[in-house]
């Protein structure tokens, strides 16, 4: 997929979850072309056939400050986020495709694929493969998401760069500073998609 990369965010401590994370990677998406870049901290990657991008360890409260040094090291515009605890249950080729695209078309800033009921603010916009895509509200809690997410690079680094803050910090801060301008936020449903294998 044209300018598009999928960045594997971990670290050293969540080791025991990449294996599992791997084979249902492998299992869903091993016909795809989209490059993966291994963001973790000083274990190898679990496959060769990704792009490793090594950091030192680090507490989660300089989480962001981690994320945003890797993400630089990327080429491509566009990135799929993807946590290490998220376990993907089944294909969404077709869902992710017409996804992307329409992500490219509207010059989306994000566009979050969800796997369950969410604490955001809906408005409609559209209707795609029969299911509706949503626009976050002007004032919606979790604005910034690191739910499975397609992000235009430019805006994530704009998130990560306001604060050294845990995930956690990241996503509630974030609500308030992008309220203005807005945002093209969006979102879409695919239940049970990936499965959290971690809860904090």
């Amino acid at each position: 997929m044209n300018n598009l990369a999928i960045a594997y965010v971990t670290c050293d401590k969540y080791e025991h979850v990449w294996e599992e994370w791997h084979d249902a990677f492998i299992e869903h998406w091993h016909d795809w072309d989209i490059p993966v870049y291994w963001c973790g901290e000083e274990k190898p990657a679990i496959d060769d056939d990704f792009f490793q991008i090594y950091h030192d360890r680090v507490e989660p409260e300089h989480w962001t400050t981690k994320l945003k040094t890797q993400l630089e090291q990327i080429p491509e515009e566009n990135i799929f986020v993807w946590l290490d605890d998220m376990v993907q249950q089944k294909s969404i080729t077709k869902e992710f495709n017409a996804l992307y695209e329409w992500f490219i078309t509207h010059e989306a800033d994000s566009l979050r694929i969800m796997m369950r009921e969410s604490k955001a603010v809906y408005e409609p916009e559209v209707a795609l493969l029969g299911n509706p895509l949503y626009r976050l509200a002007l004032r919606s809690p979790y604005l910034v998401s690191y739910s499975p997410n397609i992000y235009r690079k430019d805006f994530l680094l704009e998130i990560l760069s306001y604060a050294d803050e845990s995930p956690w910090s990241s996503e509630l801060e974030g609500s308030y500073r992008f309220w203005r301008p807005r945002r093209k936020i969006y979102a879409y449903h695919i239940d049970g998609w990936v499965i959290n294998r971690i809860v904090q």
